[in-house]
């Protein structure tokens, strides 16, 4: 019987392991001229959501199979036991469409609040946007971008403003 205290060189040199392979698999299935075939349902990589594991978010999760499929077939060492696919409501594309219609039409501005930061959600579940104290609060900023992300959900927070 072995007894460790704190982590042995072995358990080190294995998680560090885990995290390259785990890093492979997220480059592999993430990687974005490969994966322009998918981008309808592509949504997002998250590498480490759980240590040695990869999350693929899709809209559509038959076909991240065949994402996943087609990039351990482009990254044959990958491992695809570490991946974990997942259905999330947007793709990424249709999500930075929306932030670049809002963005074109209203500038640093959305119906008259600054926009700190907006993109996608971490989880693609909609869009975030950052604003000021009182576009955090505004009724009117809420109707606006419902009136123009076409169902698309969004959050709106107070966020701080970018320096310089």
């Amino acid at each position: 019987m072995q007894i460790h205290s704190a982590a042995s060189p072995a358990a080190e040199s294995s998680a560090s392991d885990d995290t390259a392979q785990a890093q492979a698999l997220a480059q592999a299935v993430g990687d974005e001229e490969f994966n322009a075939a998918y981008s309808d349902i592509f949504g997002t990589v998250i590498d480490g959501y759980t240590p040695g594991r990869v999350a693929l978010c899709v809209t559509d999760v038959a076909r991240g199979r065949l994402l996943a499929q087609a990039a351990k077939r482009a990254h044959p060492a990958v491992d695809l036991n570490r991946l974990d696919i997942l259905a999330c409501r947007y793709s990424e594309r249709t999500l930075q469409e929306a932030v670049r219609r809002l963005m074109t039409h209203n500038g640093p501005t959305i119906a008259g609040f600054p926009v700190y930061q907006i993109g996608p959600a971490t989880d693609h579940s909609g869009i975030q946007l950052q604003t000021s104290q009182a576009g955090s609060t505004s009724a009117a900023l809420r109707r606006y971008l419902t009136s123009q992300l076409g169902g698309i959900a969004f959050t709106v927070a107070k966020g701080e403003q970018p320096l310089g």
